[in-house]
């Protein structure tokens, strides 16, 4: 029940979390080797482009890209490899277009699709060098969906041979070949593929990017038999971007090339992985936080990169006949409404400028060395995009220092490997050296501290001049503090609450003050509400909630309460704790949850629209799942602070972004900087924020940043992306699909989010440790096998033993 939910992007751009990939060594190493290789260089300033999305090198070794334009018709654009603007022309095709080819005589093949009523018509149209149009051909109809339904993705990426045979993806279909004259020859492969090349043998290098397994395909053109297929590693990263996908041939080195949302991979003709060519985080490409979108190669081994703005909202691209709206590919910014006339070809943009930069990655020839570079390492279990982006920001702005993020793989590069991680970073530490910056998230931090560890931040801050703590959320960082001192830095938090369908509340007279109430006053309530047959049907107070689940609940993940840090001494044999687990288990052992409604978000939402969920303990992290609660409960939604055990403990938050200075790292001064910047509204207020996860799990985590200023961007981004609660959304669950528009986000509601944000004053650090000893001791007692006061020594005993070591 309290796994993160990754919040919900009303936008067109889609991110999903995903982890590190190979082995910590090989990784480092590779990142050293490569940031030398390559010299970075930022082109696009002087290109005069306007919102480029596409492009591709033609016979002349000149860029080509398609800028959609801003309020103008679409337009070709060359520029040389320097970003020196060359020859243009207009284009004035309907809709959007989606990909476009070159051949070998530097004809254009452009794909778009068109909104007509209630029907997208894809379109492919042939234009000379010189934008005069020599053939048009009707491709796919796609039938517009109803609503709440997905639209189809319609045809992604286009290339063509030297026969003048095309080749087209469709992540839904085989690739379809057309010939010449756009008369549909064969179709090749399997599904799913989104992106392809065409190699210098005539062969198709396909690339399948669904949302399970990805490979690269090589295939024979004329049969469609498959040569080889190779899958690709998991991404090196918390964050990776769908749609950043791109296969690229290059003729310079007879290579093939994979560009994720993370880096450049580089292939032999065999499928064989030669390097990664590029690791965007050792560059400063990702310091302004856009999307990666496109790829492509020049004859003398360039490779050019283009980011365009990450969403800032929930957007879309709408015809200006009020149509449905396109998917929004070619890295359209999500967080903006562009209209685009049927027939004059322009899209007009509300909502904020579109920023794009374009890079030029070239071979380095020995004049620039990483080794000249000083080196700050970042010590993290697994990577985040808010920490790459602040390492882009840093490196862009001090050239002379260079950001290494070490990162420890899981098991077949599933999530992260905590328990190296941890114990890599003792053993470094205990010989006098570890990493510059060591991700805090899970550590019993205040033994480190002891330990004289951890730089004091506190004094780093009071001694910067540039920095205003007001310009963050006070009380969490207080919470933090060790003897009034502050070594750990938060980059965003969250809180357990209870969600709550106040009607059903209201209907039975119960009124709750969560400021004194206790779990024993819980599960009265929750008798109360409970409903087991009748007139009114079968409602539960919670889903079906298991024992550890529900404890974790009750303690907000944290046993701290029970522990005494200084004195290393535990009291789990406490009265306090014993009645805990006795609550727990005669709460579980009862009537009171309803195992027929499952945890997922999709259930829950379902049983809480069906009026047949009262509670439900979340994690609440953003406002995307209070929107959709919201709107399940018919907007009689309530939110209440969790019981207490009798007693006020405080209001408690965790936080699995805590990031801590070395104190024995000789940049020490260089380390806040970068932390100052992983911290500032910028790096902050990006949407990508989600997937922050440092400790152990598989990286779905998130939280409130704790730059204000960011917060409230993210709120103001809230408000706007809910507006007028017309935006449906289907989900599917493991008992089925449902569609629920999530209900519009006002100022008021925010603020009553505010409020519980405001009162937050303890820190629940979660020792995974002794969330371990806890979860094996009481296996036992919530089967009925041992009692509590068996149970409970047994946790005392073993806990001890572990603080004292």
């Amino acid at each position: 029940m309290f796994k993160r939910i990754l919040g919900i992007f009303l936008a067109l751009a889609l991110t999903v979390s995903v982890s590190a990939c190979g082995n910590d060594k090989s990784s480092r190493q590779s990142q050293e080797e490569n940031a030398a290789r390559y010299i970075e260089t930022e082109i696009g300033g002087s290109s005069g482009l306007k919102w480029p999305v596409s492009s591709r090198v033609n016979s002349e070794n000149q860029l080509v890209f398609f800028d959609r334009g801003v309020g103008e018709a679409g337009r070709f654009v060359t520029l040389s490899p320097d970003g020196v603007p060359g020859t243009e022309f207009s284009c004035s095709l309907a809709g959007n277009v989606r990909a476009f080819a070159l051949d070998a005589q530097d004809n254009i093949y452009v794909l778009s699709s068109e909104q007509q009523q209630n029907n997208i018509v894809q379109n492919l149209t042939v234009l000379g060098s010189g934008g005069e149009v020599k053939q048009n051909f009707e491709l796919d109809v796609l039938s517009r969906p109803g609503d709440g339904a997905m639209a189809a993705a319609g045809y992604s990426d286009i290339a063509v041979d030297s026969a003048g045979n095309i080749y087209l993806t469709d992540p839904t279909k085989n690739i379809q070949v057309l010939g010449k004259d756009g008369q549909k020859l064969r179709t090749l492969g399997s599904l799913q593929y989104e992106s392809l090349d065409i190699d210098a043998d005539g062969n198709i290098i396909a690339g399948n990017f669904g949302m399970g397994k990805k490979t690269i395909e090589k295939l024979d053109a004329a049969t469609g038999k498959s040569i080889w297929a190779v899958d690709l590693p998991s991404q090196n990263s918390g964050m990776y971007m769908i749609g950043s996908d791109k296969i690229r041939y290059s003729k310079a080195d007879k290579s093939i090339y994979h560009m994720s949302s993370q880096n450049i991979t580089r292939y032999d003709s065999t499928g064989k992985l030669i390097e990664t060519a590029i690791d965007f985080k050792d560059y400063t490409i990702l310091a302004a936080g856009y999307n990666i979108i496109d790829l492509c190669m020049d004859a003398a081994g360039n490779i050019f990169v283009t980011s365009s703005s990450a969403p800032s909202g929930g957007g879309k691209i709408t015809p200006a006949d009020g149509g449905s709206p396109d998917k929004a590919g070619d890295g359209a910014p999500s967080g903006k409404t562009v209209t685009g006339g049927a027939k004059d070809g322009k899209v007009i943009v509300t909502g904020g400028e579109i920023k794009y930069e374009i890079y030029r990655y070239s071979k380095d020839s020995g004049s620039s060395s990483i080794k000249e570079k000083k080196t700050i390492t970042v010590s993290v279990p697994q990577s985040n995009r808010a920490l790459e982006m602040a390492a882009g920001k840093y490196q862009k702005e001090h050239p002379g220092y260079r950001i290494d993020v070490q990162t420890y793989p899981g098991q077949d590069n599933s999530g992260s490997d905590y328990e190296t991680y941890v114990k890599n970073l003792n053993t470094q530490i205990l010989s006098g050296n570890g990493p510059d910056i060591i991700s805090a998230a899970g550590l019993p931090y205040e033994n480190y501290v002891s330990k004289n560890i951890l730089a004091n931040i506190s004094d780093i801050m009071d001694n910067d001049k540039d920095f205003d703590i007001n310009n963050y959320y006070t009380n969490i960082m207080d919470a933090l503090k060790s003897d009034n001192k502050l070594y750990v830095l938060p980059t965003e938090f969250s809180f357990n609450i209870l969600m709550a369908n106040q009607e059903v509340l209201d209907q039975e007279s119960i009124k709750i003050d969560s400021t004194k109430w206790t779990w024993e006053d819980f599960k009265s309530i929750a008798g109360k509400v409970t409903q087991n047959s009748g007139d009114g049907g079968s409602r539960a107070a919670l889903p079906a909630v298991g024992p550890m689940e529900l404890l974790n609940l009750f303690t907000g993940g944290s046993y701290s309460n029970y522990i005494d840090s200084q004195k290393k001494n535990a009291a789990f044999t406490s009265k306090e704790f014993t009645e805990l687990l006795t609550t727990v288990k005669s709460f579980t052992d009862s009537s009171l949850a309803d195992s027929s409604i499952k945890t997922d978000m999709v259930s829950v939402l379902d049983a809480a629209g069906r009026g047949a969920l009262v509670f439900y303990p979340y994690t609440i992290t953003d406002y995307n799942m209070y929107a959709l609660m919201k709107s399940a409960y018919k907007e009689k939604l309530s939110l209440y602070e969790l019981p207490s055990e009798g007693a006020s403990n405080g209001k408690t938050f965790t936080s699995s972004s805590l990031y801590a200075i070395n104190n024995n790292s000789k940049y020490k001064a260089e380390s806040w900087e970068l932390l100052k910047t992983l911290i500032s509204e910028e790096v902050q207020a990006q949407s990508t924020q989600s997937g922050m996860t440092q400790s152990k799990g598989n990286g779905n985590a998130g939280g409130f940043s704790i730059n204000r200023a960011a917060q409230l961007k993210k709120a103001q981004q809230a408000i706007d992306a809910s507006a007028g609660g017309k935006t449906r959304m289907m989900m599917k669950g493991p008992n089925g699909n449902i569609s629920l528009s999530p209900a519009a986000m006002s100022q008021s509601d925010i603020d009553y989010i505010d409020g519980f944000i405001s009162k937050l004053n303890k820190f629940a650090n979660a020792d995974e440790n002794i969330n371990s000893i806890i979860v094996d001791e009481t296996k036992a007692f919530f089967s009925g096998e041992k009692s509590a006061e068996e149970t409970t020594r047994l946790i005392q005993d073993r806990v001890n033993t572990y603080l004292g070591e």
